[in-house]
């Protein structure tokens, strides 16, 4: 009976170790077509301690939001650290996406 009941509870443990997935997905970004990027950094040095990330729905809004986010985040820099922010927008350039069709260098050959 004891053997029974110590197989059925180590077979209800087995999915609690189970193996997590090796491959990690990139985290969706569900619209967002624009990133602020927080950086804290010592004065002296300019070696940055601390980036934080945010993401937007466009650029404008991030590069609205710019003079907010560095009001809150002077409050949280350690002394002496200054904060700067910059948005960067994650849409490329259609240029990137769909590049003109060229037709092949002469003497070229297939593979």
């Amino acid at each position: 009976m004891k053997l029974v009941l110590l197989v059925l509870g180590l077979s209800l443990l087995n999915p609690a170790f189970a193996e997590e997935d090796p491959s990690p997905k990139e985290p969706r970004t569900l619209g967002n077509t624009a990133v602020m990027h927080v950086y804290f950094y010592a004065p002296k040095s300019l070696e940055v301690t601390f980036v934080d990330t945010y993401l937007f729905k466009d650029e404008s809004a991030c590069k609205d939001a710019i003079p907010k986010a560095l009001q809150i985040a002077t409050v949280y820099a350690s002394e002496g650290d200054l904060v700067s922010a910059s948005c960067v927008g994650m849409t490329p350039p259609a240029i990137i996406t769909a590049p003109p069709k060229t037709p092949p260098p002469s003497g070229a050959t297939e593979l």
